[in-house]
């Protein structure tokens, strides 16, 4: 995060580590982040520390830990996914953790996108909505309502109804 508050590099913080801040441990090898302008954030972190990878990957490691870091688009999308990623403003010093609805919303989109390949950010947003307990008329983008809902009503209906009358 040093290096893209140098260069005044908005991040929002997604993927794997969003969910672990939003309640649901998972192991995860990579860190995923958005920022508004990907070639300009590849190429400052390549002067500081960073390889990038390859050919047409937004990814670049870190040369001490290994650890990839995935540098995604915020206004665009990746392969056929219907959300876009949200734009990032704000340069902080702190971690930006993308909200619970946009997690969703992005696990969901994922998700449709490319189902087999995505199937982890389909568990993710079944396990971000059991531990987040979201209302749900939740902000999600209204292009993975539907499915939201659908979740929503398979996951937290049920408690609802327990709620309402313990005895069933």
């Amino acid at each position: 995060m040093q290096v893209l508050n140098r260069f005044n590099i908005p991040p929002f913080v997604s993927g794997g580590f969003a969910v672990q801040e939003h309640g649901y441990p998972r192991f995860t090898v990579d860190v995923d982040i958005i920022v508004p302008d990907v070639g300009f954030a590849r190429e400052k972190l390549s002067l500081n520390g960073f390889e990038q990878n390859p050919g047409p990957s937004m990814t670049v490691t870190d040369r001490e830990t290994k650890v990839d870091v995935d540098v995604l688009p915020g206004g665009g999308k990746v392969g056929p996914d219907p959300v876009e990623f949200p734009v990032p403003t704000v340069v902080s010093e702190h971690p930006q953790i993308l909200t619970s609805p946009g997690l969703i919303s992005l696990k969901l989109s994922s998700y449709k996108g490319s189902p087999i390949c995505r199937a982890q950010d389909y568990a993710d947003a079944i396990k971000l909505i059991e531990v987040y307990r979201p209302p749900r008329h939740s902000p999600v983008d209204h292009r993975v309502q539907p499915l939201f809902h659908s979740l929503w009503d398979q996951i937290l209906s049920d408690d609802l109804i327990h709620f309402i009358d313990p005895q069933r």
